[in-house]
């Protein structure tokens, strides 16, 4: 009967602690939060449907002359979300006359290969944000996490 209650008031505590965020996480709410009040310019296009290959997608964006621009990560992760408020609220804005915006969705075992056959992530923080072109000839480096909006911007003027 001792071991049964110690079980529970431990499974109790680790329920708890699992509720608690870090003050990182608060941040990351916060700054969403504010982002997500300034208005809309851009509306976001929708992840890549499971049946599109990522290569015809190059592939036309090539044809039109436009690079890649490529992000991969998941709705329920709160980098993603922070990435995603500041493309829609302009603070990264994306050229839509020199690249072809995708979002990948690293759920789907398919995308995660297009991402990773392309990109080199320097850790394992979501999302994963890079700028490729059509050819996709080499593996090149990405940014990942929570970077400010001008290494964003910073990204889509290397080469």
């Amino acid at each position: 009967m001792k071991k049964r209650i110690l079980l529970a008031v431990c499974a109790v505590g680790a329920l708890v602690a699992l509720q608690a965020q870090s003050p990182a996480h608060d941040a990351l709410k916060r700054e969403i939060a504010e982002l997500r009040k300034k208005p809309v310019v851009c509306e976001l296009p929708p992840y890549l449907a499971e049946n599109e290959d990522f290569d015809a997608v190059c592939q036309k964006a090539g044809e039109a002359n436009r690079k890649v621009f490529v992000s991969i990560g998941r709705e329920v992760c709160g980098r993603c979300q922070r990435f995603y408020e500041l493309v829609r609220r302009g603070e990264v804005r994306i050229d839509t006359n020199a690249f072809v915006f995708v979002r990948l969705n690293i759920d789907e075992p398919a995308q995660r290969e297009y991402f990773f056959g392309t990109f080199e992530p320097p850790d394992n923080r979501l999302p994963f944000v890079g700028v490729t072109d059509a050819a996709r000839s080499e593996i090149r480096p990405c940014l990942s996490g929570a970077p400010s909006a001008a290494d964003y911007q910073k990204l889509m003027r290397t080469k």
